[in-house]
């Protein structure tokens, strides 16, 4: 009995042992893992060793276990073997009773506390990434809370791995809402969503071929735009919450400090970003030629034409649009880019032209003021912004012309045919205070205010003072 004893209890020894390495080796998640996923996989670790810990407490287990404890203390071996082998054994059974209450208590402890994260997570995966935002300080709050006083989950590697899925999760509903924005906002049934239990077992959703962003008509380049900014927007608010959180504990020097590398947190969502930011630029160029082709001026048309002909060139290639591990795209963009600057460069001689053919102040002001609209590329805009200081530069010249005009016909100004002597003369000021007015209310508001214009400006209040002055008098 005593051999049929010690072969049945190295056996369950055995299966214990494999059950505990089973439990550890299924912590090797895909890399894109969530943070349900984590709280997922301790549930199951908990359950698995519950039930562990009920067999090692149940009759038959403490049976076997005390009949062979007395047996390897006993001097008397009755059963004709070496007391040495089955105390080695029973030795073993209490190394493994210890592995395997440890590890229970280690898996509740976690559950408790990453249940803390659950309602702060939901909006990882049912919200958008406005709604993510709003919840980022309490997000970061419980998750300061967990690396502070949980007893086993607040190692640095822990911690970490968490912020990885949390990061994780952020990409991916990025993603989904860029996709899906279009359709939320009509009402339609989103594409590769999954529930929240396919979620938790680390399914992935179908691939959803994101080269439907071409699709202008299915995604507006406006919305579109917007909801790559949304992303942008998401991933600066949370590297700045984290440095707040780590902020506020650094004024508390007992306090257990956020020593994480950002570099393991942010790092894939900086990646991601990058993309997100080459993409917003691209559909902003689309959606900028579009509203060019839009307002119909003369001789646009071939501009708009050429730029249109790179970017068919560009959509063969068929890349992922939001693969941003895919570099052979980033390398594609910088082509592309090359490209629009020659389209560029011929838009800012179109652009010189128009300007050459108009002596008029007001007109100039009202077409830079068109192009200002549509145009939004920072050497377009550096171009546009060189327009108007040339311009406030010959307003200058046109203030100085109206002051010689007013102080050479005052006394005896034009007077238009059939109108009485004092309504002929205040018409007349009027006249000159309005050529003065126009360009300077047709001005964006920060030119006036710029030091190397305060000349002007000044020479500006001084004339208008003047003609009110001038009409007063004939009043």
């Amino acid at each position: 009995m005593i051999a049929d004893f010690e072969k049945i209890f190295n056996e369950w020894s055995e299966k214990i042992e494999q059950t505990l390495e089973e439990a550890e080796a299924e912590k090797k998640e895909d890399k894109d893992a969530g943070p349900r996923q984590e709280l997922e996989y301790w549930k199951q670790r908990m359950r698995k060793l519950t039930c562990v810990s009920e067999q090692l407490r149940s009759k038959n287990c403490r049976t076997v276990f005390d009949v062979l404890d007395f047996t390897s203390k006993s001097s008397n071996d009755n059963a004709n073997r070496p007391r040495d082998k089955i105390y080695l054994a029973t030795s073993k059974w209490r190394s493994i009773e210890l592995r395997v209450t440890e590890a229970l208590n280690e898996a509740k402890d976690n559950v408790k506390y990453l249940q803390t994260l659950e309602k702060f997570i939901e909006p990882l995966y049912d919200g958008n990434p406005d709604s993510i935002k709003d919840t980022l300080p309490a997000l970061m709050n419980s998750i300061k809370m967990i690396h502070t006083i949980a007893r086993y989950y607040n190692t640095n590697e822990r911690m970490t791995g968490l912020f990885i899925k949390i990061t994780n999760q952020m990409i991916s509903n990025c993603r989904f809402n860029i996709i899906n924005f279009r359709r939320l906002k009509l009402g339609q049934p989103p594409v590769g969503q999954l529930t929240a239990a396919q979620q938790a077992q680390g399914k992935k959703p179908t691939p959803v071929d994101d080269t439907v962003l071409w699709d202008h008509d299915q995604y507006p380049p406006d919305e579109l735009i917007e909801a790559l900014q949304s992303c942008l927007d998401l991933h600066e608010a949370y590297v700045k919450q984290y440095e707040f959180t780590k902020e506020r504990l650094q004024n508390v020097p007992k306090a257990k400090q956020f020593d994480f590398n950002p570099t393991q947190i942010f790092g894939k969502f900086d990646l991601f970003c990058r993309r997100i930011t080459k993409l917003k630029e691209l559909f902003s160029t689309i959606k900028q030629f579009k509203t060019l082709e839009k307002h119909n001026l003369e001789n646009i048309q071939p501009i708009v034409t050429s730029f249109q002909n790179y970017v068919t060139v560009f959509k063969k290639k068929n890349h992922k649009l939001l693969d941003f591990n895919n570099n052979t795209f980033d390398r594609d963009f910088v082509e592309f880019n090359v490209d629009v600057s020659s389209v560029e460069t011929s838009l800012q001689h179109y652009i010189d032209k128009n300007f050459e053919v108009i002596s008029n102040i007001e007109d100039s002001l009202k077409l830079l003021r068109k192009f200002k609209a549509i145009l939004h590329r920072d050497n377009l805009k550096d171009n546009l912004g060189r327009k108007y200081g040339i311009l406030f530069q010959n307003y200058q010249v046109q203030i100085g012309s109206i002051e010689e005009q007013y102080q050479k016909s005052k006394v005896a100004p034009p007077i238009v045919r059939n109108l009485p002597t004092v309504s002929g003369s205040i018409t007349w000021s009027r006249h000159l205070f309005h050529r003065i007015s126009g360009p300077m209310e047709q001005f964006p508001p920060q030119y006036p205010k710029l030091r190397e214009y305060k000349r002007p400006v000044k020479q500006y209040n001084k004339i208008g003072y003047t003609l009110f002055s001038y009409e007063y008098l004939w009043r």
